[in-house]
């Protein structure tokens, strides 16, 4: 830490990220998925069992609108209104699998000849192989999606159970749910366990919301039903199929209607992958707690802040009240195509000028309970650049060093330890306001980091994630290199401030590189340190 006068120490919550908001800074080669021709979601109406209904009323419903359904038969059932099933393939629709003779658990009394109960996975091999054959021979067509009968995923019984999920995975391209509550998400998926939405019974106004939620993350919505009429047990109504299909139909609603084959190929076809959707979560999360970013490409204001993006200049820690806005030193300069991405900042020498930001609403500081993560990249020799001296990269706080701060410092003298330091109100955890060489108790309160990171030529990752601050029971951890150096699990006292007195502080009495100073209004777990450290090398 850098002792300053108490009014002139701050602490700085840093946290380096490649995050410029709301622009292309963040951007990596993986990109968030696409729907064709930029359709927002996705939507699939599927229909079971190869009911009357579906041919007498729903397939010419469909083909008016020229909107094409999946139909998941048994065959026996089609044979009632063969001609019908063979004109809806000609018509486009999607013929899928629903077995020979509808297994469901032996609790429904009708279904007891056929229980999933009694069921070996041979014996659901055998029915799913036939059932394709059948429609094969009946309507010239091999299925490829599938429906779980019931929306039941098992044979047999008690210890003798076996999911049933890996051989849909295995013979077809997808399987549907039944009764499920959600839209189906690129990436996160499973295409043999689709989610599958009851339509049965249901008004346009009750489907609508499943549509405007699923757009939220361009998902994909599956919709499922049995009979088509007015009205029913187990029937989709018409006139909410009319609202639906013209809604979806509306350009300006940004929705693709196809069948599940089809929009379940292009998933497949696109690349999309699990690892794909959690790189674009996590960047979305990240992008939605910035606070406050500085890439130092070209100025030496904020990229974005929510508080104000100046920077400020003042002659020396004692003449805080002589600052102005602006750089205005000779030792501080941007050097261009230096930092860790594009430039950077670069102290040249230790210098009285001290440079800052306004904490306010930059720092998402809460009386309650307090939560953010600090980062920054680094290059330096510390041994060979920093002069004699405590150097503190970033420090933030209200009042001094030791008195409710967070920071990052360089020991005094060679060979330099680098350490994080999180202190609350010092007439609280320092009473008697004992100097910290002979207080046992400041030094036990430091994270120290492993030695050997820093070198010449080299980009450091430093972060400081710190969480419920203010509740009793803050605790923080230190990073570098996206590895935990260690933690300080009990922070127990407060860390009153006031917010407009406060400052981020950068570079006191450093020397060397800094880039990609951010700030965020969470705490950031271990697996999201890392995913930015790697993301940053990748």
């Amino acid at each position: 830490m850098l002792k300053l006068p108490v009014t002139n120490v701050f602490v700085l919550i840093l946290f380096c990220v490649v995050l410029n908001s709301g622009s292309d800074a963040f951007a990596q080669s993986v990109k968030a998925f696409e729907w064709p021709e930029g359709k927002q979601v996705a939507l699939s109406l599927s229909f079971d069992d190869a009911r009357l209904s579906q041919i007498d009323t729903g397939t010419e419903l469909f083909d008016k609108y020229g909107a094409k359904a999946t139909f998941y038969v048994v065959p026996e059932r089609m044979q009632l209104r063969l001609n019908g099933w063979k004109q809806a393939v000609k018509n486009g629709h999607e013929i899928g699998n629903h077995t020979l003779y509808h297994p469901c658990t032996a609790n429904f009394s009708w279904a007891r000849d056929h229980a999933l109960e009694d069921y070996t996975l041979e014996d659901m091999r055998n029915e799913l192989t036939s059932t394709n054959q059948m429609v094969e021979e009946m309507l010239g067509v091999v299925p490829v999606s599938y429906a779980f009968t019931c929306g039941q995923t098992f044979v047999g019984r008690g210890v003798n159970t076996k999911s049933y999920v890996p051989l849909i995975a295995e013979m077809f391209e997808s399987g549907r749910g039944w009764l499920d509550e959600g839209a189906n998400a690129p990436g996160y998926l499973d295409m043999a366990q689709l989610l599958g939405m009851e339509m049965d019974g249901k008004d346009f106004d009750q489907i609508k919301p499943l549509l405007e939620d699923a757009r939220k993350n361009n998902d994909w919505v599956v919709l499922a039903g049995h009979e088509i009429g007015t009205d029913g047990t187990q029937t989709t109504r018409t006139t909410m199929l009319k609202e639906l299909i013209e809604y979806a139909q509306d350009p300006e609603n940004n929705i693709w209607l196809a069948t599940v084959g089809e929009i379940a190929s292009y998933v497949k076809n696109s690349g999309y992958s699990l690892s794909d959707a959690a790189f674009i979560q996590n960047k979305k999360n990240l992008q939605e707690a910035l606070t406050f970013y500085a890439s130092f490409d070209g100025t030496y204001d904020a990229d974005f802040a929510k508080g104000n993006s100046k920077i400020y200049t003042a002659p020396a820690y004692d003449k805080l009240e002589e600052a102005k806005p602006g750089m205005h030193s000779d030792n501080i300069a941007i050097a261009e195509r230096k930092g860790k991405f594009n430039d950077a900042i670069d102290f040249q020498k230790k210098a009285q000028p001290v440079l800052y930001y306004l904490s306010e609403q930059n720092v998402a500081y809460n009386d309650e309970d307090w939560s953010g993560t600090i980062s920054l990249w680094l290059s330096l020799n510390p041994e060979q650049d920093l002069e004699p001296g405590y150097t503190d990269p970033i420090q933030i706080t209200d009042v001094g060093y030791n008195d409710a701060a967070l920071w990052v410092d360089f020991t005094d003298k060679n060979p330099r330890d680098f350490r994080m330091g999180i202190f609350g109100d010092l007439k609280v955890w320092n009473p008697k306001n004992i100097s910290p060489d002979d207080n046992p108790d400041f030094n036990n309160r430091l994270v120290k980091a492993e030695d050997g990171h820093f070198g010449s030529d080299k980009w450091i990752h430093v972060v400081v994630s710190y969480a419920n601050l203010n509740t009793g029971h803050g605790r923080a951890d230190f990073y570098v290199n996206g590895e935990l150096q260690g933690s300080n699990g009990h922070i127990p006292e407060p860390f009153t401030w006031d917010l407009s007195k406060s400052k981020i502080f950068i570079g006191l009495n450093f020397v060397g590189l800094m880039d990609e100073v951010a700030l965020f209004d969470k705490a950031l777990n271990a697996e999201e340190v890392s995913f930015l450290y790697q993301l940053h090398n990748g």
